[in-house]
């Protein structure tokens, strides 16, 4: 007989499993599109920022120190607009869109500003301002992203972030590199300020309005549940509430944070050093001019500065495809300590290097190591904080990251003077060394317990049972059923795989009544819907990270065989007998079926000893059953 099969995600009450609707690609897409803009706003600030400091007056060694703007905004404006938005809500502008458009909008004004000040210190106060900014949007963003999609989709929202991380700094650099060879532009304005520096800052401030605002009107955050907006609306407000709440999530963050923490610290001192010293290495040992010397070779080092960030920021949308896959299959840990590997390799060469050309190419090193570095930290901690802490706690990673940059820029103009003979060569090469002793202490890292581990990006503790994607269960509502299915979902959490809860239904009553001792199939879409909420009551967050749920028309057997596919590596649970199977049946037609016919390994729960008798009495006329499972 041949059955027509139709499946779909069921959305459960709240309270039973995530209410987050699937999101389409190309919605997808649209929500990150805003990334594009900021991230061009950033990489102007890592690319021409510094140049534009020593355009207008500044020395090399000033550098870290007018780059304090960076990790001060960072450390304080990040975790407390994160903490502020996790206590907001308006039905109309949401929890995270009013922080992220409004920092955008003061991006958009400093970009515009920033080219015509001629004097250092108004510079500063740019610099300041737009860092702000850029904090502003940037730390709800990342929240909005965990916010608004469900668990099985939090990798592809990070990896689509971090593309549009890369394009958008491949952008900004690439214009400081084109626009640089226009000869229209080559004449400076009265500030000293090169015009076609006042272009590229002219097309981030367009692309930030343009994709920001364009992302913020295309994509609406989901409405909280009324428990969530009482909780919200009773939370106190109050910047020393934020500070507290601040405090208590530092003090019970999971210990895979602080670990994070630890690399974090000789990562981003590093990748500051990086960011401040590039233009100056390669002044140095490729073009052969110094910042004081102000003339073309330097203003061709700047340009060929963008070039190099361009490079490595192109290396990372693409590389960004790959390493999530890794990362679940070896371990973050290990993908993250490799990354790191490559960039201290790729910088001490790169300090090196006389060849313009040749520079380029140590580039790809760096750019698997930022599509790690954007990415792959900010995907385990979604996955392994509470959802409605996510913007405080990433406002605390963030706090991470600037805190090293903080100790960088108060430390390193001394140690760039007295140490390293005020070459920036030197500079980088010390960066390589530091981004190399990360790499040793990722690796150091003991892994965490499992109970930290991190469901959707494996942080590197070895999971109790490895050999399941995904564990698949039937379920028609039974207690027998219910029992088959605690036991797939302590199977899946033990493999940290996604259960799929599939229950089979016929479209109308049968004809015939089935005979004494056979098996039941329910009927109709109300009956299957009511078995298959049951199903799922008692799998929360702690049981099963994952949950599909699927209805289908058709035999049981065959939907079950039909979700696992031909994927060995999945798991079909059934019990030994289904609804009205007989007492003594040694294996009911449904298990029975699947034995006969799966690819993959399937497992019989024993389920005979179990009572039915309230099934088919009074309750069974209707199509319910008793919602309470066995114990397990």
């Amino acid at each position: 007989m041949t059955t027509t099969t139709t499946a779909g995600t069921v959305m459960p009450d709240a309270g039973q499993v995530e209410r987050k609707p699937l999101m389409t690609g190309t919605a997808l897409l649209m929500m990150n599109l805003g990334f594009f803009g900021v991230q061009f706003s950033f990489g102007l600030t890592q690319s021409a920022v510094n140049p534009l400091f020593l355009l207008i007056g500044a020395t090399p060694d000033q550098l870290p120190i007018l780059n304090l703007a960076g990790p001060v905004t960072g450390l304080i404006i990040q975790p407390l607009i994160g903490a502020i938005s996790d206590r907001t809500w308006h039905p109309r502008w949401g929890r995270r869109r009013p922080f992220i458009t409004a920092g955008a909008l003061l991006c958009a004004v400093i970009l515009f500003l920033f080219p015509f000040v001629g004097i250092l210190w108004l510079a500063v106060i740019c610099f300041w301002l737009l860092d702000a900014g850029n904090n502003t949007s940037m730390e709800p963003y990342r929240a909005f992203i965990s916010d608004r999609l469900p668990k099985s989709q939090l990798a592809r929202g990070f990896l689509t972030q971090s593309m549009f991380t890369g394009a958008g700094a491949v952008l900004a650099n690439l214009s400081l590199f084109i626009l640089e060879k226009v000869e229209a532009l080559q004449q400076t304005a009265g500030n000293g300020v090169p015009y076609w520096m006042y272009v590229c800052f002219m097309i981030g401030t367009v692309c930030i309005l343009l994709t920001v605002l364009t992302a913020m009107a295309r994509t609406k955050e989901l409405t909280p549940s009324d428990e969530e907006i009482a909780e919200v609306r009773a939370a106190p407000k109050g910047l020393h509430h934020a500070v507290r709440e601040i405090a208590d999530a530092v003090r019970v963050m999971p210990v895979a944070m602080h670990k994070i923490g630890v690399v974090f610290m000789f990562q981003w001192y590093a990748m500051f050093i990086y960011w401040q010293f590039v233009a100056v290495s390669l002044g140095e040992t490729v073009f052969n001019t110094t910042p004081e010397a102000n003339d073309a070779a330097w203003k061709e080092a700047i340009g060929w500065s963008g070039l190099e960030n361009a490079a490595y920021n192109f290396v990372t949308m693409v590389s960004a495809l790959f390493l999530v896959g890794f990362a679940r299959r070896i371990g973050a840990k290990r993908v993250h300590a490799v990354a790191l590997g490559l960039a201290a390799v790729s910088l001490i060469w790169l300090s090196n290097i006389s060849n313009q050309y040749v520079a380029l190419v140590p580039m790809i090193g760096l750019g698997i190591f930022w599509a790690s570095a954007v990415g792959i930290p900010y995907l385990m901690v979604a996955s392994m904080v509470p959802a409605k802490r996510t913007g405080v706690y990433m406002g605390i990673l963030n706090m991470m990251i600037v805190v090293p940059m903080l100790i960088q820029t108060v430390t390193f103009g001394w140690i760039f003077e007295n140490l390293l003979d005020g070459r920036g060569s030197n500079a980088i090469m010390l960066a390589g060394v530091l981004l190399g002793i990360g790499a040793i202490a990722m690796l150091w890292v003991n892994p965490p317990d499992e109970a930290d581990e991190s469901p959707i990006v494996p942080l590197g503790h070895k999971r109790s049972i490895t050999v399941y994607d995904r564990v698949v269960v039937g379920s028609d509502g039974t207690p027998t059923s219910l029992y088959a299915v605690d036991r797939a979902a302590e199977v899946a959490q033990a493999a940290q795989a996604r259960l799929v809860v599939v229950t089979a239904y016929r479209e109308s009553p049968s004809t015939t009544p089935p005979a004494e001792g056979a098996h039941r199939d329910i009927e109709g879409i109300d009956a299957a819907r009511e078995a298959l909420e049951k199903s799922v009551t008692g799998l929360t967050r702690e049981r099963a990270r994952y949950i599909d749920q699927r209805l289908v028309v058709g035999d049981p057997a065959q939907a079950l065989l039909d979700a696992v596919g031909a994927n060995p590596a999945n798991l079909i649970v059934v019990g030994n007998r289904g609804l009205g199977a007989s007492q003594g049946q040694l294996l009911g037609s449904v298990p029975a079926g699947v034995v006969k016919n799966a690819v993959c390994d399937v497992l019989v729960v024993q389920t005979s000893a179990l009572d039915e008798e309230r099934v088919f009495t009074g309750e069974a006329t209707t199509g319910s059953a008793d919602p309470s499972p066995p114990p397990a």
